[in-house]
């Protein structure tokens, strides 16, 4: 397995995993509330390739994960007090992380290429939000050596509460 930053080709690709993903939690219990080619959007891929924030998680040439890696954030991240002071440009951003389902379990090592990427771009820490129903991607973040900094409403299309976590580099 290797990780890499996607490039435009891999466009297409990365467009029927998120989709693939979304067909596959939407309606459980684990609904991350993201729809087939609504979110996220062609626009917002094109975007992440554009700006070189997104990397794919490859295996026999097959595009099996992707997330997204930068330094944007939601604003309720200001209203709490995380484990280290950083500036924004010290901190990297963890969105969009999946995983198709017939690779379940890959998650810890496209995780452990985020901190490896972060150590090198001389991060402090690496930030995320995960709906407070994703037990499985909560398990994996707590494995993963990311801490619970607290709760926040945010908008996910709707009003949802999300645990927001850091992990130190």
């Amino acid at each position: 397995m290797k990780v890499r930053r996607a490039i435009i080709k891999d466009l297409k690709r990365v467009q029927d995993l998120y989709g693939i993903v979304s067909d596959e939690m939407a309606g459980t219990i684990y609904d991350i509330m993201w729809r087939r080619d609504i979110y996220p959007s062609k626009k917002e891929i094109v975007k992440d390739i554009r700006h070189h924030e997104l990397y794919v998680l490859e295996k026999d040439n097959k595009i099996i994960g992707a997330m997204v890696l930068n330094h944007e954030y939601d604003e309720c991240y200001n209203k709490l007090s995380w484990q280290i002071f950083a500036d924004d440009d010290e901190v990297l951003i963890l969105h969009r992380l999946c995983i198709h389902p017939q690779y379940r379990g890959c998650g810890k090592f496209l995780i452990k290429q985020a901190i490896e990427i972060a150590k090198f771009l001389n991060q402090k820490a690496i930030r995320l939000d995960v709906l407070c129903t994703n037990k499985p991607a909560i398990y994996l973040y707590e494995k993963c050596g990311f801490l619970l900094q607290g709760y926040q409403t945010m908008d996910y299309g709707e009003p949802v509460v999300a645990g927001l976590y850091e992990r130190l580099i």
